[in-house]
């Protein structure tokens, strides 16, 4: 493993970690997305405290994560039945041509 120590900021709260080299860039990428999040819903919620800021955008965060795999999971659900009605299809005028 090919740790390396970084330290990051979320909420104005500093955490030192270490992480995969290669993660780094993602790691960088998922604190800012983080923070930007958490500046967009303290400027529409008067909120002070930041560990209530911090579960809010949580929430946030997973309930977009949910929807977005469930759409995922829709367009792949989508695509198999296509896909098998293909099959299904190849199956048919294959057995057509051979009897």
């Amino acid at each position: 493993m090919n740790d390396t120590p970084v330290t990051i900021a979320i909420a104005g709260l500093t955490y030192h970690l270490k992480i995969n080299k290669s993660e780094q860039d993602v790691i960088q990428q998922a604190v800012s997305f983080i923070n930007n999040h958490i500046s967009e819903f303290e400027r529409q919620y008067p909120v002070k405290e930041k560990r209530d800021v911090l579960a809010m955008v949580s929430l946030q965060l997973t309930a977009e994560l949910l929807k977005k795999q469930n759409q995922q999971q829709a367009e792949i659900n989508r695509l198999q039945a296509l896909l098998d009605e293909l099959n299904a299809m190849v199956e048919n005028h294959k057995q057509k041509v051979q009897g």
